[in-house]
């Protein structure tokens, strides 16, 4: 389980490469501005590096989805 102190390894890795965790004791209540809510005390240190990967990947897919769908919709 994870400790305070893996839980901000975790946040500081991730903000090397831009990405913004916030939170609050051993939650985790923002990914990039997305309000979240995550108990670090329930997931293993690797496991938890894979959810906030998925979100990053959900933020991703909506951010390009609403791209292409205001792209077409300057076309038309």
């Amino acid at each position: 389980m994870l400790n305070e102190q893996k839980l901000q390894a975790i946040v500081a890795t991730f903000a090397k490469y831009q990405v913004e965790i916030k939170t609050d004791g051993m939650r985790i209540v923002a990914i990039n501005g997305q309000r979240a809510f995550f108990d670090a005390t329930t997931f293993m240190q690797d496991q938890l590096i894979e959810m906030i990967c998925r979100v990053l990947a959900n933020q991703l897919i909506h951010e390009v989805w609403v791209s292409e769908r205001d792209s077409n919709g300057d076309a038309n």
